[in-house]
């Protein structure tokens, strides 16, 4: 089995979490970890109680260079897998996939990377093919 964790700064993560669980309709194998918020217990213990499971996690963090991805990043294994720089189309993507016999996460990745777009350029450029 997979399970799917949404790691960022802030809450940023739970909503993430929230809006996966609402378009995909997918419940318990998405967590979410909200990191350095006031009055929450220590990060370390956090990714310790996420990652006691025998089943392959994946991790998105919400930047490659932040302290979130660095404290997953020692966990990296052929059973954890982190992603860092995640959008919501990466994130629907995998969670759709969790069941799945095999996941291809460099093609998921590629793809995700494909729905970053500058919507002025885009519309530019359709203004210039429409004269």
């Amino acid at each position: 089995m997979r399970k799917l964790i949404v790691a960022s700064h802030s809450t940023l993560a739970e909503g993430f979490k929230e809006t996966l669980e609402f378009l995909t309709g997918i419940q318990g194998h998405i967590s979410s970890l909200c990191a350095y918020i006031e009055g929450t217990e220590e990060i370390d213990q956090k990714i310790s109680k996420l990652l006691d499971t025998s089943d392959e996690v994946i991790i998105l963090t919400d930047m490659a260079g932040g302290s979130v991805n660095q404290k997953f990043y020692q966990h990296i294994s052929e059973r954890v897998h982190v992603i860092a720089g995640m959008n919501l189309p990466l994130a629907m993507s995998i969670a759709l996939q969790l069941d799945s016999e095999t996941l291809d996460i460099p093609s998921i990745v590629e793809e995700a990377q494909q729905q970053i777009i500058y919507m002025n350029y885009q519309k530019n450029e359709e203004k210039v093919e429409d004269e």
